[in-house]
Order: structure tokens, then sequence, then C-alpha cells
């Protein structure tokens, strides 16, 4: 017997539970019916399934249920099943709410859940009651469902990305081609050659802005493919295509596992961090790359970014270089989302620009 969703799973093992004999004498086939519900119980390898009394504390604990948490049975039967959660106070209703909702029907949430060791997994958790004349509990089914949870952010950060980028090319576009327009229009009537060259020159900042637009589009996919990388090879290839010979820039690299990626995508977001730090960096500047807990960052030793810029400096089109596109470190923020990554801005020990990329994948 296959369960298609954990609600699903929790009302099977509910119809099990709560079927009643037609008689006293068909014990047997009561007993018959308790053995095929815990072989249920036992034998799903995706759900865990355990029972709650009516005040939400465990009374069962089966293998699935342990395996899944890391908790063996002596430590979980007989705790509140608010232990499961990683932050109950930060929930948007109390796990006394949700059992006084489950006590008329089945519901299903969602949410952080903590095993032994103190690893979280994201967890679609459903309630049932179980019910022979008045409530007597729960059938509690918990299913790991952390993947589809970060593919469905990925898909929603991929779809900002595009609400955002097309925003930018109604708003990027809409100027230079005023200024061809104007410009053409002044041509025809002067014959003079000096609107050409402006007209040039537009065409050619609008091919670059089509050129980086197109990049972010492209960059902002979400990675379903990604292989192991060995971020060393991927560091040295985007240091030297990012200008990593010039006398005034030096790379310090700190051991940083190997990670779940795209590869080539990922030269490109250290890519532009490095040309970022060369550019914006006075005199020699060293860029420092190193592992975190969970990601990695590379920050420089430059004049860093003003905190009032911190908030900005991802956004399409921000820059405070003259000749600066403002898609560098959008573009950095989009291959980073691609791969459910977090990044974030601070200052550097020597008061440099510092980028943390976190939620990384690291592998053995």
């Amino acid at each position: 017997m296959l369960c298609e969703s954990a609600l699903a799973c929790s009302k099977q093992v509910r119809l099990m539970d709560t079927t009643p004999s037609d008689s006293s004498s068909d014990q047997q086939t009561a007993n018959s019916d308790a053995s095929v519900s815990e072989r249920l119980i036992e034998g799903l390898s995706s759900h865990a399934v355990f029972m709650l009394d009516a005040d939400g504390t465990i009374t069962t604990w089966p293998d699935p249920a342990a395996t899944l948490y890391g908790y063996d049975r002596d430590a979980a039967v007989g705790h509140h099943v608010d232990m499961l959660f990683a932050d109950p106070e930060e929930m948007e209703t109390t796990v006394e709410s949700l059992l006084a909702e489950a006590v008329d029907e089945p519901i299903e949430t969602q949410h952080w859940h903590r095993q032994a060791d103190g690893s979280v997994f994201w967890a679609t958790l459903s309630l049932s009651p179980l019910e022979d004349g008045e409530s007597e509990g729960f059938v509690a089914v918990s299913q790991d469902t952390t993947e589809k949870h970060q593919y469905d952010k990925m898909l929603e950060r991929q779809n900002d990305r595009l609400k955002e980028f097309t925003d930018i090319l109604a708003h990027d576009l809409r100027s230079p081609l005023s200024v061809i327009s104007s410009r053409v229009h002044l041509a025809r009537e002067t014959g003079d050659e000096e609107h050409l060259d402006a007209l040039e020159e537009t065409s050619d900042r609008m091919a670059r802005l089509v050129d980086d637009l197109l990049s972010v589009a492209k960059q902002g996919n979400v990675v379903t493919d990604p292989e192991t990388t060995n971020v060393k090879d991927v560091v040295d290839t985007a240091w030297e295509g990012a200008g990593g010979t010039t006398e005034r820039a030096t790379l310090h690299y700190d051991h940083v596992g190997p990670v779940s990626a795209d590869a080539d995508r990922l030269i490109e977001l250290f890519e532009n961090l490095f040309q970022n730090s060369i550019r914006h960096g006075d005199g020699a500047v060293i860029v420092r790359v190193g592992p975190l807990d969970h990601g990695f960052y590379v920050e420089d030793d430059g004049p860093g970014i003003p905190a009032d810029n911190q908030d900005d400096v991802f956004d399409h089109g921000f820059t405070t270089a003259e000749d600066g596109s403002g898609y560098g470190l959008s573009i950095v923020r989009t291959i980073a989302g691609a791969h459910g990554w977090d990044i974030l801005v601070t200052d550097s020990d020597t008061g440099g620009a510092r980028f943390e990329i976190t939620g990384v994948e690291f592998l053995d």
C-alpha cells in the first residue's frame, strides 16, 4: 500500500485503526487488521507514521520515525510532539492550535523540524483524528520534503528575477531608444554627422545592455543537474578570466570542499566578484576566498561598500563606478539564487567588501 502524500497516508492509517468489528466473535479479523496497520506503519520508507494522544504526547514511535528523526523509542514516547519542531515559537500558529484544529478534520502543515543530532529538515506533517465516539488522539505522518521545498524556493526566486528582468528591459531600453529617435530626426533635419556618431555610441550601449540582460536571464535558470565541482579549479579559472594576472591583484585561497553546482555558472559568479574587487580597489588589492560552515566567502582589502549601499548592490543596474554597467553583482545574486543559495554583503576584517554565500551543499 503506497501513499501519495503525508495526508493521504494518515487517512489510510486512520481508517485501518478505526474500522469497527462487526462482532466480538470476529476477533481474528480485528487482529488481522491491526497486523496490517502495524505493517503499514513499519513498512513505509518515505513517511514516518506515529501516534499521539489527545494532548499531543507521542504514544508510538516505529522504526521509520526513529530513522527520520534520530530519536530512539525511549527518547520520543511520552514526550510532546512539539519536540520535533525546530522553532515552534516562530510558527505562524502554535502546535496546540494545530492539535485543536485536527480534532475536527485532518490537517497538514509544513515547517522546519529538528533531528536528534541538531540538524534540521523541511517536513510536511499531517495530523488526523482517531475517533471512536470521542477523540482519542491523532495519527501523525511526517515526511522529509526539504528537496521539494528548496526547489520551490528556487522557482520563486527565478520568477522574481524574470519579473525584475522584464521591468528592467522596459525601463533601461526606453531611454536609449528615445535618444536614437531624437538623433535620427536631427540628422535628417541638419545633415550633421555628429548625430550619427551619437547614434553609433547609443546603439553600442544598447548592445552591451542587451548582452548583460541576456546573461542575467540565462544565469537565472534553476540549476537542475548540479555536479560535484572542485572549487579550487573554478577559482583558478575565474581568477584568470577576471584579470588576475594584473600586477596589483593578489589571490589568497583557503581550501573549500567540493560542492554540488553548475561549474560554468560558478566560474562566472567568482569572475564577477573578482572583477568587482579589482575594479573598485585602490592600488594593490588582496582578494581572499575561504570556507564557511554552510558555504564560502569572497572578500578584499579595498575601500569596502558603504552601509547605505549594501542593500542595493545586487539590484540590476546599480553601480557607483562611472564606467560600470551595474549588472556584475546582479548576475552574482542571480547565479546564487539559481543554485538555491543565499548571498549577503558585509565588511571584511580589513574594511573591504566581504560576500558570503550560504546554503551550499558540500560533498565528501
